[in-house]
């Protein structure tokens, strides 16, 4: 494959018809409209789609900011839901935060890292601290 170039083609959607998980749970497959009204399928294996996952926040945030330049503005949900569950086998536990939709992430979170946040949750908007929040592209 050495010296060779792939062709790369393109889809413009413009929304997401629909998505399932394909037998087994291993991959999960997107249906995309495009502006001609055509629909188009991608299928990603499990892997691939937690990669994703994890960086449409970054995508999102840094399309508002080309939009936006000065910075200002967030892309951000209301919470709906939330729930603090004891971590099977470890002494963390896991945070999961959910939206009015059905969007719901967990993260796990250490002890130390849990009575941080109960501290900064509890203190007045004006006391919060910012210096915990890394940001990166």
């Amino acid at each position: 494959m050495h010296g060779e170039t792939r062709a790369t083609s393109s889809i413009e959607a413009r929304q997401l018809a629909g998505w399932s998980v394909l037998p087994g749970g291993a991959s999960v497959r997107l249906d995309l409209v495009g502006g001609n009204g055509a629909t188009s399928r991608v299928i990603l294996p499990f892997d691939a789609l937690s990669s994703l996952l994890l960086t449409l926040p970054r995508m999102l945030q840094a399309a508002l900011d080309a939009r936006f330049p000065d910075g200002s503005l967030r892309v951000v949900q209301q919470l709906g839901a939330w729930r603090l569950e004891q971590a099977e086998g470890n002494a963390g536990l896991i945070l999961r935060l959910g939206t009015p939709d059905g969007f719901e992430v967990a993260f796990a979170l250490a002890r130390d890292d849990a009575d941080r946040l109960g501290t900064a949750l509890a203190a007045t908007p004006a006391e919060t601290s910012q210096g915990d929040m890394r940001r990166t592209h």
